[in-house]
């Protein structure tokens, strides 16, 4: 479950972001993962050994977002979601 919040999370940043939202977003994101690991009582060497797959699919997401841009951008102006250029 973590890893699907992970790759949205990462796919909204994608969406509405530069990469310099990344670091800041990964680093809340691993604290958050690692005091919710501490939290259940797991051993220090399982949080780390747990830690990449989260931080991985956050960065994933962050690509799959970056590459929908375009798409994103096409789909809110054909709703009339989005603002629009008047010429």
């Amino acid at each position: 479950m973590s890893l699907i919040l992970a790759c949205r999370a990462g796919v909204y940043i994608g969406l509405y972001f530069n990469v310099l939202a990344l670091f800041p977003f990964t680093i809340l994101g691993a604290g958050a993962f690692i005091m919710s690991a501490w939290a259940s009582g797991q051993k220090p060497a399982r949080q780390r050994h747990n830690l990449g797959a989260p931080l991985i699919s956050c960065q994933a997401g962050y690509m799959l977002g970056l590459t929908a841009r375009s798409v994103y951008g096409q789909v809110l102006s054909r709703l009339n979601f989005g603002q629009f250029k008047q010429v």
